[in-house]
């Protein structure tokens, strides 16, 4: 099994198994901290946001906050990765394509809690519900991940929903950072 992949290749019969073409890389480290990063970076420049416009530029400066730290993430884990090929082309291609597979997950992190961004940006929402919307949303997404990864190691129901609770409270804590510094 790979390290990042939650599927063993065999799985039993009557296994749990998440379908991974949709949820492939958010239960790894980069997809988690990616949920973290983009809701701090939310919570971060939506202080004040009233209309459409303070909407989009919440969605626009979050999209690029999480763009230029996953850019970070692939060249960091780039360099930390090193091939034993002798060949210097081929240490570089197979050093990026592994960083790049570790961490797709911190850019599929942006994807869920930008929709209400989108729709404050759009006038569905108004800006301050879409920024509360996005940031409840991460919570909820961190919940499931740590739910789902214990749930697929075979874990009891009571350390799965720990997981989940853990996990969550990530997203709480940055939630109660934004009330307590922007209020």
């Amino acid at each position: 099994m790979d390290s990042m992949d939650l599927n063993p290749p065999e799985a039993p019969a009557g296994s749990v198994r998440v379908q991974r073409a949709l949820w492939r890389h958010w239960g790894t480290p980069a997809g988690i901290y990616g949920t973290i990063v983009y809701a701090s970076v939310v919570a971060a420049s939506s202080g004040g946001a009233a209309s459409q416009g303070d909407a989009l530029h919440v969605l626009v400066f979050s999209l690029v906050s999480i763009v230029v730290f996953w850019l970070a993430h692939v060249y960091s884990t780039a360099l930390g990765f090193h091939a034993d090929d002798e060949s210097v082309r081929a240490r570089i291609v197979d050093s990026l394509r592994h960083a790049l597979f570790e961490s797709s997950g911190m850019l599929e992190a942006a994807v869920v809690p930008s929709i209400p961004l989108l729709l404050a940006a759009l006038g569905v929402l108004s800006a301050q519900t879409g920024v509360l919307v996005s940031l409840w949303l991460t919570v909820l997404l961190l919940a499931l991940l740590g739910y789902l990864v214990f749930l697929i190691r075979g874990r009891s129901v009571w350390i799965c929903l720990t997981g989940a609770v853990v996990t969550g409270l990530f997203g709480v804590v940055v939630i109660l950072l934004k009330v307590t510094l922007q209020h």
